[in-house]
């Protein structure tokens, strides 16, 4: 079962469907493992629909069911759903990914770590794909801006917890630390970052040019 989660407006935004795409997919994913927001989203969905059944009507002319018909009409024809070709991981993802993680164009900034980017969404967001080696540690870093990881595979530790399979973690420009994936297990996770991390120390100097997006 998940252990962190997404805060309490960020759900109500998902439910509204008023955050913008990567905050939409991590929500997503994160509420495939987790029962506990699959519930408190439920539950917020259902207040929406008590809520809206309490508003008052609104009255309209007499045209505007012919209208809204011939606006139906000019619409172009919409596209069929592609099912997505890798049931690997959760749909929202699933969708943005080819049938094998091996087709993905992966750049290796440092020895134990490979990132893959899969999007950039309308609010400049990057999602990507983050795979840690088991037992690698990240050097000591920092955020240049909000970044969502949701763990999909294995699982990592730092200097704020212990995270696994499903778990939300937020990280924002005020946090520092240094991940370590589990020993047994490679980690595997969703990121959706504002802008690529940078790295603190001797080695920042280094590093640092090779993790631009």
């Amino acid at each position: 079962m998940s252990q962190w989660h997404p805060q309490p407006d960020q759900l109500v935004e998902f439910a509204a469907g008023t955050c913008h795409t990567g905050m939409s997919v991590a929500i997503s994913v994160h509420l495939h493992y987790c029962t506990q927001c699959r519930t408190a989203l439920s539950e917020l969905e259902s207040t929406s629909a008590v809520l809206f059944e309490q508003q008052s009507a609104v009255p309209v002319t007499d045209s505007a069911f012919e209208q809204l018909m011939q606006r139906i009409q000019r619409e172009p024809e919409v596209e069929p759903v592609v099912e997505p070709v890798n049931n690997r991981f959760p749909k929202a993802l699933s969708t943005l990914l080819p049938a094998s993680l091996d087709d993905l164009d992966w750049r290796q900034p440092m020895k134990n770590l490979r990132v893959s980017h899969l999007m950039t969404d309308e609010s400049g967001m990057i999602i990507g794909l983050h795979h840690m080696k088991a037992g690698a540690r990240v050097p000591n870093h920092y955020h240049r801006g909000e970044e969502i990881s949701v763990v999909l595979e294995g699982g990592f530790s730092d200097q704020l917890g212990s995270y696994g399979a499903g778990d939300f973690i937020l990280r924002t420009p005020d946090d520092t630390h240094s991940p370590q994936t589990d020993a047994h297990e490679d980690c595997l996770m969703l990121s959706v970052v504002a802008a690529p991390v940078k790295l603190t120390g001797a080695l920042g100097w280094l590093l640092n040019p090779f993790l631009k997006a």
